[in-house]
């Protein structure tokens, strides 16, 4: 996509892309499973060189149990182990300002569903001390926790969904309620007493898809100090099902939340997986929610590879927002949530 951008503009984009922390509230796989190479060469050599700075990992979604995440966070540890120069495992806000100050890879660990936690307590002091630092409470269907945002029944939280809220707030963990039903994700955010995030929601008022959010909920979450990270994909930017959404469309999520919610709580939550190809969608996602959208559509036309984070800092800069603002959605916002959610004293 080509935009018309002015000498200062142009200038603002390349300091903001080189000096802003960027956080992606969803990012894609490094390892388990490593995307091909695009343009003969590596994956975290280009996340490297985007300068996204922390990506956050999903160790667990759908209904993936105990045994898969602990599988997958074994793979990350080798990553940290073999990568050490390159990757830092992000735990705590120091370790995010180390990783943006040595302009290496932080890596953080997120749950798009609790279910490797199950009804087990105990697990979330075991996985909050191994590294999990966001977990959503639902991915689409319901559970012993909550209800999916596929679900029409829309029902409410569970006692489990009360108590993995608690544990979370007490161990410092923050809750994720992308994926998660409009009652369960209302209930959430006003049982919670530290802020709550929505890691990759767009408008639904822009794009009326059932992964995206109401107004209520926007306003919600932002009214107790959360984040609404916004997505490319086009689940939830494109405005007409199966239709392949540009930077455009994305862009309309931003204004119309700017206005909704302020500046303050909107952040970036790419969902951009550069692991899966033509043969993985078809036979996985496409298939088992009978998606409309084609191997060659579901992806943003213009932001489908991790590179695509410096086109949409143009698109906001011609957008008319401010080097202040952009710089919150980069990262600001979201670490500002986690300063206040984590915790350093367990």
């Amino acid at each position: 996509m080509s935009m018309s951008l002015s000498a200062e503009q142009q200038d603002r984009v390349t300091q903001l892309g080189a000096e802003a922390l960027i956080i992606d509230a969803m990012g894609g796989y490094i390892v388990a499973p490593e995307p091909p190479p695009y343009q003969g060469r590596n994956y975290l050599d280009r996340v490297a060189d985007s300068n996204v700075r922390v990506t956050n990992i999903t160790i667990a979604a759908h209904a993936e149990d105990f045994e898969h995440a602990l599988d997958k966070m074994f793979h990350y540890f080798n990553l940290f182990q073999v990568a050490k120069d390159r990757v830092v495992h992000i735990k705590s806000v120091a370790d995010i300002e180390r990783a943006h100050r040595e302009k290496k890879v932080g890596v953080m660990f997120g749950f798009q569903s609790p279910t490797p936690i199950d009804i087990h307590i105990n697990r979330w002091t075991i996985f909050r001390q191994l590294g999990l630092r966001t977990c959503s409470l639902a991915y689409n269907e319901p559970n012993v926790f909550a209800h999916g945002c596929h679900d029409p029944r829309n029902g409410g939280l569970s006692y489990y969904g009360l108590q993995a809220i608690n544990e979370m707030n007490r161990l410092g963990i923050v809750v994720d309620l992308s994926h998660v039903g409009e009652r369960s994700s209302l209930e959430a955010i006003e049982h919670s007493k530290k802020p709550c995030i929505f890691s990759h929601s767009n408008a639904k008022a822009v794009a009326n898809t059932r992964r995206n959010i109401t107004d209520e909920q926007a306003k919600l979450v932002a009214s107790k100090g959360g984040v609404i990270g916004l997505s490319p994909h086009a689940f939830l930017s494109a405005k007409e099902t199966a239709a392949q959404p540009n930077l455009d469309d994305y862009l309309d999520h931003f204004d119309y939340l700017a206005k909704l919610v302020g500046t303050d709580h909107i952040g970036v939550g790419s969902d951009v997986f550069e692991s899966y190809t033509k043969f993985s969608w078809e036979t996985s996602t496409k298939l088992i929610y009978n998606s409309p959208w084609t191997y060659e559509t579901v992806q943003n036309a213009d932001y489908n590879r991790v590179e695509g984070i410096h086109l949409l800092i143009a698109g906001l800069v011609s957008r008319g927002f401010s080097n202040a603002e952009i710089t919150k959605f980069l990262g600001a916002n979201f670490l500002r949530v986690f300063k206040q959610v984590w915790r350093d004293d367990i």
